[in-house]
């Protein structure tokens, strides 16, 4: 006997009981939000591509205004050229990442036991009372003999305080032209390195070569001796002048940076300034990021211990996220960064506009004190611009350097000022005169 099917046409899914006038407006909801979602797509590969292109434009059309277009060309760059590829490193593309550079650069320079024996023998920056204006004085130094050109008055007088400041080690030998050397070579190596690894691109051609030119020029003004050191005895240009010293450095460092107690009495102020504002509660894992970041011979010099792997996966993963941030989603920087005032009229000092963690020569303006860094630095414990101990009112160069020195060595330094001025700080320092 036949059995009757039932009826199911009346069943189905939800869309096919949808009325005529559901469906389409469903499908008008999905086509709208595909429509959005094309757009915001569209408008976030629109804004990465404008990130990029600006950021590669401008240092190709720097490059190109300059004149240094490939290798051949280098060879012709005088120091004031590459004093304007500095500037233009320093102030626009990696302002913050070159002046950590050259902070972990100084840092290196105290893995070897005879810079720390006289860091704590002289208590310059291995004592907590000392190491304060010290660090902030080499910061200055270095600042104002690299913003300034070369042939200017500030410049000189820059290399000509770090000249007198170094004089009575040198005469009494306790400084050696290998330390000098060394601490150039880093000055030299470590902006390269920090910019391969860790900002958004690696440093070009013409600005190594300015790295080579600048510090070159800056070791002829200290008098340190490169013959039975490097290899060569004459460059083509500074990049040659780079790989030879970075090969030096890494044959010295094999050689004489070994674990010493001394070494880490001597970096124990620098490396608590560089996790001061760091909160107490997470120290301890941030201490360990910095290991990290020393590597392994370094690290070893300090006798500090080996970091945990999530101390490291921390470190390479915060960098990494920050280079993918600021290569593809923020626009280049369009005003420099300020970091030193011009000389006050009438008193000639000059006011430094960046610090670590001691505002030595910082103006105490209302912004400074209670803008949002100054609110910030409140909030983590720390001192924001006006002590007069730190000098609000700005430096004078006889002011740079240790508190037996303050106000001292006028003269010399303007014998200094006079000696640099016949040494063509202008021009290629690796021509002949």
């Amino acid at each position: 006997m036949d059995t009757e099917m039932p009826n199911l046409t009346h069943l189905g899914s939800p869309i096919t009981q949808m009325a005529p006038s559901h469906l389409f407006g469903y499908a008008a909801l999905v086509s709208k939000s595909w429509a959005s979602t094309t757009i915001a797509v569209a408008l976030v590969a629109g804004w990465v591509a404008l990130c990029a292109s600006l950021r590669f434009r401008r240092i190709a059309n720097f490059q190109k205004k300059i004149g240094f277009t490939d290798r051949g060309s280098l060879a012709s760059m005088t120091n004031s050229q590459a004093h304007l590829i500095i500037k233009n490193l320093i102030e626009f593309e990696f302002p913050k990442m070159y002046i950590l550079s050259l902070q972990f650069a100084i840092f290196k320079t105290y893995g070897f036991e005879s810079v720390s024996r006289l860091i704590v023998a002289t208590k310059n920056l291995a004592d907590p009372a000392n190491a304060q204006k010290r660090y902030e004085d080499t910061t200055v130094l270095f600042g104002e003999f690299s913003l300034n050109p070369p042939t200017s008055e500030r410049a000189l007088k820059a290399i000509s305080r770090m000249n007198y400041l170094h004089s009575r080690y040198v005469a009494a030998g306790q400084i050696s032209n290998a330390d000098f050397l060394y601490t150039l070579a880093v000055c030299v190596t470590e902006p390269i390195r920090f910019m391969r690894l860790y900002e958004w691109r690696a440093l070009t051609d013409m600005e190594i070569c300015a790295i080579g030119t600048h510090w070159k020029a800056i070791g002829d003004a200290m008098d340190i001796q490169y013959k039975g050191f490097l290899r060569r005895q004459s460059w083509a240009d500074g990049i040659e002048f780079v790989e030879d010293i970075t090969a030096w450095a890494a044959e010295y460092e094999i050689a004489e940076m070994k674990p010493a107690r001394v070494n880490l009495q001597a970096s124990s102020q620098l490396t608590e300034m560089l996790l001061f504002h760091v909160p107490d509660f997470a120290k301890s894992f941030a201490r360990e990021v910095l290991y990290v970041l020393m590597g392994d011979r370094v690290r070893a010099a300090f006798c500090f211990p080996e970091p945990g792997i999530v101390a490291c996966l921390t470190a390479y993963a915060a960098l990494v996220v920050r280079r993918f941030i600021v290569r593809h989603l923020m626009l280049p920087r369009f005003i420099p960064v300020i970091f030193f005032s011009e000389p006050n009229p009438d008193t000639g000092r000059i006011l430094h506009h960046d610090y670590l963690v001691h505002p030595y020569y910082n103006p105490a303006t209302f912004w400074n004190r209670w803008g949002p860094i100054g609110l910030a630095t409140r909030l983590l414990g720390g001192t924001v611009p006006g002590p007069e101990k730190m000098m609000p009112q700005g430096f004078l160069f006889e002011d740079i350097g240790p508190k037996d020195k303050m106000g001292k060595g006028s003269a010399e330094l303007a014998e200094g000022v006079e000696l640099l001025q016949g040494l063509r700080r202008g021009a290629c320092p690796f021509s002949a005169p």
